[in-house]
């Protein structure tokens, strides 16, 4: 299969394009056709090398959020079938192959069925974005409906998510934004 590897970490690091073998379904996993794939902080933060406790051995293929089809099911994995179009984040670092190749390896509890109403180019873009948003929150935060909350940067990637997940949950939300062009934005996505 082709793929983007690094051979040297660095913010200048080149990718180049290289052959590397198909991987095989292990226990619990999947072999996904990449169809796209998104660049996260976490993923130009390990590529300058500053992530070293994530970073995988060179060469290495990065990128965790992926959106593509399954293409092998391996043994144990009950929620997927060759076939369905799904998406995650679901490698790029220590120990998992990434998604800038044609196939990625990825554990079947780290992917979930695509949205049948999102484009899967569209839907590569969520993943972490929507996992830091909902773990803020719901998982720390224990946002309740009536609750106010305030979403600092919120047109940016996990700010814009934020706003829609809380208003979601039944929140108040103001936003801070840096132009009236974003407030508009951000009163779009239901803001205050």
């Amino acid at each position: 299969m082709k793929a983007f590897v690094l051979n040297a970490y660095g913010a200048d690091a080149p990718f180049t394009l290289a052959d590397l073998p198909r991987p095989t379904a292990a226990r619990g996993h999947v072999v996904l056709q990449v169809e796209a794939t998104s660049v996260t902080p976490v993923d130009t933060k390990i590529r300058a090398g500053g992530r070293a406790g994530l970073a995988p051995a060179l060469p290495a293929v990065l990128h965790g959020d992926v959106a593509g089809t399954v293409v092998e099911v391996g043994a144990g994995v009950a929620n997927f079938e060759v076939g369905d179009a799904v998406y995650g984040c679901a490698g790029g670092v220590l120990g998992s192959g990434g998604a800038l190749a044609e196939f990625m390896h990825a554990d079947a509890d780290l992917i979930a069925h695509a949205p049948t109403r999102l484009p899967l180019a569209d839907a590569a873009a969520l993943p972490l974005v929507v996992l830091t948003a909902w773990e803020g929150l719901f998982d720390r935060a224990h946002l309740q409906p009536g609750q106010r909350v305030l979403v600092y940067g919120g047109t940016g990637g996990v700010g814009h998510v934020a706003i829609q997940l809380a208003r979601w949950a039944g929140a108040v939300v103001d936003a801070v934004v840096s132009s009236p062009e974003m407030a508009a934005t951000a009163r779009l996505l239901g803001a205050k």
